[in-house]
């Protein structure tokens, strides 16, 4: 087999507990060609102190400033030199034959994206406790290779925006543009949509290689109001990015069919949160949602209530 360069891209911001064992795993890799890039968003702790002692590892830019994890992945986008791209969390670590095994079935098959699983576990302030899995088997068969057709319709069943849980071509992202939204939450939600539009081919495997760590007042587990305010509007950005690509009229059917899944899902998640926000006034606005769709979604909630 080959061994092509790959590209590994961290983010990094105040994470001075966990990064070590985040970069120990990616350097520990039975895979001997790649090259870890590290952005950090000007963190306040010692986290770019501690990235010090890996400098002949990997490479570092580290910036003043604070512009969010977006910015900062388009960042290691426009430096990676690989002709695989990965994206890591920087709280959390990956299994040791991650990047070999991924390669080896994206080289073997030449697929334009690995998928695979994950395992989530919660840090509380003494104890790790077991939170369970990030799991497609019961969509995605093993090893099949998925022509774009294919790939859409399963993606729509195992959907996860997550870039932590796939290995991805390249050259298909540069081809089509792709970035992340910068400045917002929930960036990837934009970015993956897009991007499981536009592969031609994929592969999944059944392993569970990412670690992905809950932790206090991370972008996942935070309850502020403050917090919620910002989740609410970047999502409602996230929903307006994604309206603009569904007018494409490049777009086959089967495409414009997936990222319509993804609009209701957010629509839907909008529209019902418990908090009151002026900001909802603006989901009348939309082009894309028709009053059928609202009838369906009110349909499915009241489905589940029932089944409640």
């Amino acid at each position: 087999m080959s061994h092509p360069l790959v590209s590994i891209i961290v983010p990094t911001y105040n994470v001075e507990r966990y990064v070590e064992e985040c970069i120990d795993s990616l350097m520990n890799q039975t895979y001997d060609n790649t090259e870890i890039i590290v952005i950090d968003d000007g963190s306040k702790d010692a986290t770019v102190y501690l990235l010090g002692k890996y400098l002949d590892k990997i490479k570092l830019i580290a910036y003043d400033n604070n512009k969010g994890q977006g910015a900062r992945r388009n960042e290691g986008i426009r430096q990676a030199q690989g002709k695989y791209l990965y994206f890591v969390d920087s709280d959390d670590w990956i299994e040791p034959d991650t990047i070999e095994k991924t390669v080896g079935v994206l080289e073997n098959t030449h697929a334009d994206l690995v998928r695979f699983n994950g395992t989530a576990f919660y840090e509380g302030d003494t104890a790790l406790i077991s939170e369970g899995r990030y799991t497609f088997a019961n969509h995605l068969d093993e090893n099949k290779v998925y022509n774009q057709e294919e790939a859409l319709q399963a993606n729509r069943k195992a959907y996860s925006a997550s870039p932590c849980l796939y290995v991805v071509r390249k050259e298909l992202i540069d081809t089509h543009n792709l970035h992340f939204l910068e400045g917002v939450l929930h960036e990837d939600e934009y970015f993956t949509t897009r991007l499981f539009t536009v592969i031609e081919s994929m592969v999944y495997l059944d392993e569970d290689f990412y670690h992905r760590r809950y932790r206090v007042a991370s972008t996942m587990t935070e309850n502020s109001k403050a917090h919620k305010l910002k989740s609410f509007d970047s999502y409602l950005e996230v929903f307006r990015a994604l309206e603009e690509v569904y007018t494409d009229d490049k777009l086959t059917e089967s495409q414009k069919a997936f990222i319509k899944r993804q609009l209701l899902s957010i629509y839907n998640g909008l529209r019902t949160a418990q908090q009151d926000i002026p900001s909802k006034r603006k989901l009348n606005i939309s082009n894309t949602i028709t009053i059928k769709d609202k009838l369906f979604l009110q349909l499915a909630r009241l489905k589940q209530a029932m089944s409640k």
